[in-house]
């Protein structure tokens, strides 16, 4: 079932091409796979934000182990067997904790089809790091409770690997959601098998095993934790931004029923039918399936089970809700590590887990189990269908009704179908539903009172869960195939050999590459081919374009100043700020009639304009004149002042020891630019001070023939070091002592887990040794 859903994969090529795959995933994966394959570390990666730490970003997922994939296959390749191996994942790890809960097989299918499946998990594979931590879920929950029952060693060390695989796979937001459902998961295991022991012992267990995961794991978290004490996540996000994506209540319908279908021919990717932007979740649906499976459980749960369902799916859905309650903004005032978290919608990944459990738990009771009142039972079953019927006959007799309740949203949400075209659409998925609903209903009763063999039931059972949710949801993959990123004609038609960077100018406010829109009404794969074939951050890594935006969610400090200072800047001075910053090439789908830069070409098939900047720095220059300042504000002042000469000056975080005699004559030359190692030749007839326009970042040294000296922080961004006249060979090496210190408590903590795990071996070796006869 996992190779059919992904066939496309396999048999024609094609990867998922959807939201933040194509600008930042995969090109964060690119740079991952290419130092894979270059035998070294992925410590920093040069191509992205003039210079940016790979390891320290946590959704680069450095060190975990299925990404050795792109060390053995082509790029794209690897990425589509990383996409089916963790649909494996997530369908064998269902699959076998239903099994250890005691469902049938059959019924442990259908678990495994709902979750791997099911909106929820397919609508996280365009945030890889997400979708790699959440398919580790139900292993985690199936080695806890392997763990707690039987607390032998194999069993911790188990439980503590697929923590650990869980962490490393890039989110520690659904981490911490995970360690929720576990503590869950051992409280219901203490109270139906008090003999697991105390509380205390499940909480030494869980403390132990998480203790284990951060010490093995300190190798990828010290770096994130430097990066982000460096960046705008060291303090609470805005409350605007921490209440984006909250889970609109509307959305919960999509649970039973589609609202939306995908339409590769629009820009979005999707027709909706009610909303005027896609959710978090793509998807919420998880197959009509799951309704009779709520349905029974409610009604032959006990009430103390009723209750703790009831309290739990409330919690966490307050927190998805977001800014829809006003709880909320008391939440983050209460819990001030919330505001670190983007994106309230997050939060129903424990709803959906919670549910998932239930539907299983109704579909288990109601047909594994004498229940009492059977005809009420059976009468039960009569009534989803019932209800979907009436609902049908209502709005198919009402179809104006209908049409004016979408043109009302319409007016809220423009979209650019008519609105008979969403009334059409409405009415083929409630006779989706309802022929499901029907299907599943006779099988259902049919099973129920073993009209004919219950395994050919139980089959169809399997087939008709799938089917639903494979059709509802093979669509929402985006496959596309990916000639298109090294084959498709761009703006630019390769990088430069003097090293420069290009820049997307977005036509809003800001000049952060948030989102961009274009005077065109391209297709889904138009657009996505769109973002290649214009460069924008940072898809043009593929071909070795360099870029100064920083697209990723921890954007450091400096970053930010710019921002600040350049989106209240008129255009002329953005541009000689930008020209300071060694941007060479600007990138618009607007014109741009303004001082200070050239139009190279326009290209009326995207439609874009590719400009030049009048002035920009080469990346490495030589320059004897600077002035101190320590004031971001001011310093970005003076390098967009008309009086500043970018050439031959430059603004330092302190002065230098130099003394120049004369005019100063200089060249410098880069004679190898690798990701941690850049080796610059130069000669001076006075001393000055070579700057090289890469990120500032702690773990930089600078070698001047081989001699340590010490980096200057240019022109708030870039690396500097002082030089005397003459000839030099200057190398600034990436040499972070964080990462050192942690890679020795890392390697000390495998080494003490390996030693252990001989020892428990010998142990349990000499209890089974036959005992000599005297």
């Amino acid at each position: 079932m996992v190779f059919w859903f992904g066939h496309q994969m396999v048999t024609e090529g094609k990867v998922p091409f959807f939201r933040d795959l194509g600008p930042y995933f995969y090109p964060m994966r690119l740079s991952l796979a290419e130092s894979l394959r270059a035998g070294e570390l992925p410590l920093w990666d040069r191509h992205v934000a003039a210079g940016f730490p790979l390891l320290a970003d946590f959704q680069s997922g450095a060190f975990y182990p299925p990404h050795l994939a792109f060390l053995l296959l082509p790029f794209f390749s690897a990425v589509s067997v990383l996409f089916l191996f963790h649909y494996l994942v997530a369908a064998t790890g269902s699959y076998l904790l239903c099994r250890h809960w005691g469902y049938p097989p059959y019924l442990s299918m259908i678990g495994a089809i709902l979750f791997t499946f099911g909106g929820v998990v397919v609508s996280l594979t365009n945030l890889l790091n997400h979708f790699q931590s959440a398919v580790w879920l139900p292993w985690i929950i199936l080695f806890t409770e392997r763990c707690l029952q039987l607390c032998y060693w194999r069993n911790f060390l188990a439980f503590t690997s697929v923590l650990l695989l869980q962490f490393v796979a890039g989110s520690p937001e659904f981490y911490v959601m995970s360690m929720v459902l576990v503590v869950l998961a051992s409280l219901r295991l203490k109270g139906s098998s008090p003999e697991i022991g105390s509380y205390r012992k499940i909480a030494l267990v869980l403390l132990g095993a998480n203790v284990l995961v951060l010490s093995l794991a300190m190798v990828q978290l010290a770096p994130t934790v430097e990066l982000f004490l460096h960046s705008r996540r060291s303090q609470p996000i805005p409350y605007s931004e921490a209440i984006d994506w909250s889970l609109n209540p509307s959305n919960i319908f999509n649970w039973f029923f589609l609202d939306k279908e995908v339409d590769t021919t629009l820009f979005p990717g999707m027709r909706l039918f009610f909303l005027g932007r896609a959710s978090f979740f793509v998807s919420y649906y998880s197959g009509a399936i799951s309704l009779f499976g709520t349905w029974f459980w409610a009604l032959h749960s006990s009430a103390k089970e009723k209750g703790a369902t009831f309290a739990l799916v409330a919690i966490t859905l307050i927190f998805a809700f977001g800014d829809y309650t006003p709880i909320y903004p008391f939440i983050l005032r209460s819990f001030p590590l919330l505001g670190l978290v983007r994106f309230p919608e997050k939060f129903f990944f424990l709803t959906y887990s919670v549910l998932w459990f239930v539907v299983l738990r109704g579909l288990f009771v109601f047909l594994g189990a004498e229940v009492p009142k059977q005809r009420r039972a059976v009468a039960a079953l009569f009534t989803i269908p019932l209800v979907l019927l009436l609902l049908y006959l209502f709005v198919r007799l009402n179809t104006e009704l209908l049409s004016q309740f979408i043109a009302l949203r319409a007016k809220a949400f423009p979209v650019q179908y008519p609105t008979f075209t969403v009334a059409a659409s409405v009415l083929v998925s409630i006779e989706r539903q309802l022929f499901l609903s029907l299907a599943l209903l006779i099988l259902l009763f049919a099973a129920k009172k073993r009209l004919t063999r219950i395994t050919l039931l139980h089959g169809l059972l399997v087939a008709v869960a799938f089917i639903d949710l494979e059709t509802a949801h093979r669509d929402y993959q985006y496959l596309l195939t990916p000639s298109f990123v090294y084959k498709g004609a761009s703006v630019i038609s390769e990088p430069e050999p003097e090293f420069s960077r290009v820049f997307y100018y977005p036509a809003g406010e800001t000049l952060h590459p948030a989102q961009y829109s274009v005077l065109a009404r391209p297709s889904f794969q138009g657009s996505v081919s769109l973002v290649y074939s214009n460069l924008l951050p940072n898809a043009g890594v593929f071909h070795g374009f360099d870029y100064f935006q920083e697209i990723d969610a921890f954007s450091r400090r400096p970053y930010l100043a710019f921002l600040n200072f350049a989106d209240r800047a008129d255009p002329e001075t953005r541009f000689r700020l930008l020209g300071s910053l060694n941007i060479k090439y600007l990138i618009s789908f607007r014109p741009l009639p303004y001082k200070g830069i050239a139009l190279v070409r326009y290209f009326p098939e995207f439609p874009s304009w590719l400009y030049k900047l009048d002035r920009s720095v080469p990346r490495v220059y030589t320059v004897n004149k600077s002035v101190a300042e320590t004031n971001s504000q001011r310093v970005l002042e003076r390098l967009s002042s008309p009086d500043f000469d970018m050439l031959r000056e430059i603004v330092l975080d302190e002065m230098p020891v130099i003394k120049p005699q004369h005019a100063l004559v200089a060249t410098a030359e880069i004679v190898r630019y690798e990701n941690q190692r850049v080796i610059i030749r130069t000669s001076l007839n006075d001393s000055g001070i070579l700057v090289l326009a890469d990120s500032y970042y702690p773990g930089w040294n600078a070698y001047v023939d081989g001699k340590k000296e010490g980096i200057l922080r240019a022109n708030l961004f870039f690396r500097a070091v002082a030089l005397s006249a003459g000839d030099h060979t200057v190398e600034f090496r990436y040499e972070p002592m964080s990462f050192r210190i942690v890679f020795v408590i890392s390697v000390t903590t495998i080494f003490a887990l390996i030693v252990t795990t001989v020892i428990c071996v010998l142990r349990k070796r000499r209890e089974k040794a036959p005992i000599p006869a005297s």
